[in-house]
């Protein structure tokens, strides 16, 4: 039976906030983490944390198991704008937000994994705007790691929902009128969400079967916050996946 959720990346920002809300609920989760002390100070003894580097292939296989109902992958959420490669180089940056992912996949199918990853993108990395281009300025390759890690998971035969989120935020969860959109949005400088509000989303992806093999973006609009029940039938409407980013 698939009973617990493994989220790579846990220590801070989006990451944290989803093993939080897991252990919140009740559900049983595994941690991969580069520094498995912090994660455990972090989240306690409920939390089974096992040691990894998403950039050391061969410890991700070790921390990876098969049984997972999904998987987050929450390493550099936004590519690199913060946290963990937001002064690496050029380099580093890929190793983290494409490679990482790409080895966590690796990983999960061979240990026969048959739950689904849930992976965080940024809302119009496939689009032209002025944001995308002064991101991909200032961190080199940004948006090629992005498309490129959309497409690795679309292609290796794992099932897979991709949250798109616009700029993130500290601000408290719940506050806003979150929606979810199809993922043909242009990221704006006020493009803006809380990262509880993705944590919120990317959980409730991973536990509907209607958001199978689907990309959407999250936007915010006017009104109060939306329910679980208003999300799930907005993402009802979303169509699954037809084509790869990038074709």
């Amino acid at each position: 039976m698939k009973t617990p959720f493994c989220i790579v990346g846990a220590t801070r920002g989006t990451g944290l906030l989803i093993a939080q809300r897991l252990l919140e609920s009740e559900s049983t989760i595994r941690v991969v983490a580069r520094d498995p002390d912090k994660a455990s100070w972090l989240l306690g003894s409920r939390a089974d944390v096992q040691p990894g580097d998403v950039t050391d292939a061969q410890s991700i296989q070790n921390a990876i198991g098969e049984v997972y109902q999904a998987i987050f992958f929450t390493v550099a959420a936004t590519g690199g704008i913060d946290g963990r490669a937001l002064f690496g180089s050029k380099t580093m940056i890929r190793q983290v937000t494409c490679q990482g992912l790409q080895n966590v996949i690796d990983a999960a199918r061979s240990r026969g994994f048959g739950g689904r990853i849930i992976l965080p993108s940024l809302m119009g990395v496939d689009r032209s705007s002025l944001i995308i281009s002064i991101l991909n300025t200032v961190k080199s390759g940004l948006q090629r790691n992005l498309i490129e890690r959309e497409l690795y998971l679309r292609a290796s035969g794992l099932d897979y929902t991709i949250v798109r989120a616009p700029i993130l935020t500290n601000a408290p969860a719940g506050e806003s009128n979150v929606c979810i959109t199809r993922a043909d949005n242009k990221l704006t400088a006020g493009s803006k969400i809380s990262r509880g509000d993705l944590a919120r989303a990317m959980i409730l992806a991973s536990r509907q079967a209607v958001a199978s093999r689907k990309t959407f973006d999250l936007v915010v609009a006017k009104g109060a916050a939306p329910s679980d029940q208003k999300l799930l039938r907005q993402l009802e409407q979303i169509p699954a996946d037809t084509k790869r980013t990038g074709d």
